[in-house]
């Protein structure tokens, strides 16, 4: 076994010990009905008994029972992990996961098994069937409910969750029907043993340990073989700085049980955790005890996580899709991705940018913008040396053809296995539609990134991505011959900067003839929805002003990033829209807002 892992688990054995709290008071099993008006732990129950009667200490489970109540529990059966190698008696994993689900009202089994080398696979996956059989024999007994009986699994031991809740052979050499699993929750878990990805060293090593090198044998045990749509329910988690090669995994093994028909599947990362915080449901992770409590119907989510959770179900299978664009697969081509081109997807992502850690970001596949514009009749797009592109929340961008040739432009269709790049976004929720009109929280939002420009040679700044360049449908652009733009051309070069590459105000509001509208789209089903962009100079007098001078208070009202315009343009483009609107501004005006702005009409 390779030093460091073990050392680095020596190391987290101290931490777990230190984080675990609650009493512990040991009993063994004895015959008959568990009575119990306190919380029970029974400990060292053999699961497997030899025909010469004696026992393994290593096939047996510790079990946690919450008091007596009117309704049986629903019991999870937890696998520790370990890499299939190292036990969880001293490092106490299984007890941060099931206390504070005893404290729910959940009655937790913690299931050892025998360990590799000494043991090889399948003896691992063969206990767990032996030990879930035996407390399905056993419901009555010890007083949970024998039809809610779920498998939850951490590293090591969500493969083994896995993979016998799937492949039915396991649970059939002992007599059971894979139905007779409610459930499955893996937590940072492995689920393919030979991906086509770079993973952590001490997991390939662990795998040949455990497993074998033979191909056959690895696909065998691998769970994402056996997905079907007879599988039961997933909750899948991992965390935003897991081990290598986990986050990619898991989002695979999700898509892999969509495929086969499974509607029933969760799959998320989790904000500031790693491969053992995310273990810890009673502090560090109450967002993965929120989930696991939610999958187990225990507990609803608390409202704000259940709004976010509904978003990102929806968005498995997105209101829009990118994949009309592959109609024109003879256009498309393969590129390797970059930091530039990585840097262009956090611009959406932000403080979420963890979450590309699901994605290896090897390869994108574009269409280069005028083979694709050339393809098309122009009927559907129109003529013209200048180009109009609108997304889905109908931001708009301005182009002309000999500005943005030279800097070889492409749509981008496309990135690693994912063809509907709708499914890459993010989801935010503002505190009001606008900073001046009261009114009820707006509903959760969507940002996708969706199908989007980028350009394969380095662009001046005036061509940097902003939202526009996002989002974008098969149906979001249009050639003309006149120059959109062409309305702002007598303005003084800051403001006209400002208006169009530097602040983007035209590519979502309208001002002098220019059209723009955008608008925020709500996530339980893409529409469109209120905030939106007004023509400049249609907004209130004092607005206006608190917008230009007073921008991060505005934004601050309303949840959102401030978008500040520079000093050097302020002042010019508060008079210009204020002349647009009909007055008069007197050249000695103070234009500086003064105290607080959120008493502006």
């Amino acid at each position: 076994m390779n030093r460091s892992l073990t050392i680095s688990f020596a190391i987290l054995a101290v931490v777990f010990l230190m984080c675990v709290h609650g009493h512990r008071t040991a009993f063994s099993a004895s015959p008959g009905v568990v009575n119990r008006q306190q919380p029970v732990e029974l400990l060292r129950i053999p699961y497997v008994q030899r025909p010469d009667g004696t026992v393994e200490d290593r096939q047996s489970l510790d079990l946690l029972l919450p008091p007596l109540s009117l309704r049986r529990p629903p019991l999870v059966i937890f696998i520790h992990g370990g890499f299939w190698m190292l036990a969880d008696d001293q490092y106490q994993i299984g007890r941060a996961v099931a206390l504070p689900l005893l404290r729910s009202g959940v009655a937790v089994a913690v299931v050892r098994y025998r360990l590799a080398p000494t043991y090889r696979h399948p003896a691992q996956v063969k206990d767990l069937a032996a030990a879930i059989a035996y407390l399905v024999r056993e419901a009555d007994r010890y007083g949970y409910d024998g039809a809610r009986i779920y498998l939850a699994g951490h590293s090591a031991g969500a493969h083994l969750a896995a993979l016998v809740a799937l492949d039915p052979a396991y649970l059939k050499a002992e007599g059971l029907q894979p139905g007779v699993i409610a459930g499955v929750i893996g937590i940072s878990g492995i689920y393919d043993l030979a991906p086509k990805i770079r993973v952590a060293e001490d997991q390939s090593e662990a795998v040949h340990i455990t497993f074998g090198q033979d191909a056959k044998t690895l696909k065998a045990a691998s769970p994402v073989a056996h997905v079907n749509s007879k599988a039961p329910p997933f909750l899948i988690l991992s965390a935003a700085a897991d081990f290598t090669g986990l986050q990619i995994d898991a989002r695979r093994f999700a898509e892999a049980l969509r495929r086969s028909g499974n509607k029933r599947v969760d799959q998320y990362d989790l904000r500031d955790q790693d491969h053992f915080s995310i273990t810890q449901l009673g502090g560090k992770s109450p967002e993965a005890r929120a989930l696991v409590l939610d999958f187990l119907k225990v507990e609803p989510l608390p409202p704000e996580l259940a709004i976010l959770i509904e978003a990102k179900r929806r968005w498995v299978r997105p209101p829009f899709s990118t994949a009309p664009f592959w109609q024109h697969e003879s256009l498309i081509r393969s590129y390797p991705i970059d930091a530039r081109f990585v840097r262009h997807l956090i611009s959406i992502y932000e403080d979420v940018r963890y979450e590309l850690r699901e994605w290896p970001l090897e390869r994108f596949y574009a269409i280069d913008l005028f083979d694709y514009l050339d393809s098309l009749p122009p009927e559907r797009v129109g003529q013209g040396d200048y180009l109009v592109t609108t997304n889905v929340r109908d931001e708009k961008q301005f182009w002309k053809r000999g500005d943005i040739a030279p800097y070889k432009p492409v749509i981008v269709v496309g990135i690693d296995d994912e063809k509907n790049l709708f499914r890459f976004g993010v989801f935010y929720r503002a505190l009001r539609e606008y900073s001046w009109k009261p009114g009820p929280q707006p509903p959760m939002m969507a940002r996708p990134v969706g199908a989007f420009l980028y350009f394969l040679e380095e662009p001046p700044a005036q061509l940097a991505p902003r939202a526009g360049h996002y989002a974008l449908t098969v149906d979001g652009f249009k050639l003309v011959a006149e120059d959109p733009l062409a309305p702002l051309a007598d303005l003084p070069k800051p403001v006209y900067e400002t208006l169009t590459f530097r602040n983007g105000c035209v590519y979502c509001h309208g001002f002098r003839a220019m059209a723009a509208r955008s608008h925020h789209s709500v996530a339980a089903t893409g529409a469109a929805r209120g905030g939106f962009a007004l023509p400049l100079e249609s907004y209130p007098a004092q607005v206006w002003k608190a917008f230009m001078f007073d921008q991060m208070n505005v934004a601050k009202k309303i949840g959102a990033s401030p978008n500040v315009v520079d000093a050097d343009a302020r002042e010019a483009l508060y008079k210009l829209v204020a002349e647009a609107r009909g007055e008069s501004v007197p050249a000695n005006e103070k234009t500086k807002v003064e105290g607080d702005t959120s008493k502006a009409p």
